[in-house]
């Protein structure tokens, strides 16, 4: 009897030892994965040359769009598991949406969903329009609220910087360079 005590409480001992070592299955998002993560929805933006989509509030007021940035809000769903989140934000011309991200090893974030698809309903980083309204009413209260920036003429080096991260994320994919590739000129052969 005591024998299997002590074997019971060594397993035990043993699967908890193991088990610090896993990463955390419900770890509460840290400002560093929030910054993360907005820096990630900018530099999409700017790939996908969105920016365009956004007005200064109160709408479009003409020559003053040039120099205006875009304070839009970002709710983040608190709990990170196995290192994926939500967040809900407005991603012009789309709209609200519901996004998935995974927080990857070195910190950075990649967000889930191709924004070409349009977040339909059928896949999980959709438009918030898809959701229950008392439900996103209820997400918008409860998850961390935080807010990024949107510059609606942003510089060459600003572009280019979004552009080399999003390669990065997104296994050397840029919208704004294939965009490009495909208005070149090609040769004569």
């Amino acid at each position: 009897m005591k024998t299997s005590v002590v074997l019971l409480c060594s397993f035990l001992l043993i699967a908890l030892s193991t088990s610090s070592g896993q990463p955390d299955a419900k770890a509460r998002v840290t400002k560093s994965e929030i910054s993360s993560l907005a820096q990630a929805i900018q530099d999409e933006i700017y790939d996908y040359e969105y920016e365009g989509h956004f007005f200064p509030e109160g709408g479009p007021v003409g020559d003053a769009i040039s120099s205006a940035t875009v304070r839009v809000p970002l709710y983040v769903d608190p709990k990170i598991r196995n290192g994926q989140g939500r967040t809900i934000y407005k991603l012009m011309p789309h709209g609200e949406v519901i996004r998935y991200f995974h927080v990857q090893r070195d910190g950075t974030v990649r967000l889930e969903g191709d924004p070409q698809l349009g977040f339909p309903a059928s896949q999980p980083s959709r438009k918030t329009v898809y959701l229950r309204d008392d439900d996103l009413a209820r997400m918008k209260l409860d998850w961390v609220k935080s807010a990024f920036d949107i510059d609606l003429s942003p510089s060459s080096e600003r572009v280019q910087d979004a552009v080399r991260r999003q390669k990065q994320r997104n296994d050397g994919f840029s919208a704004w360079e294939f965009t490009r590739s495909k208005k070149a000129p090609k040769k004569p052969q």
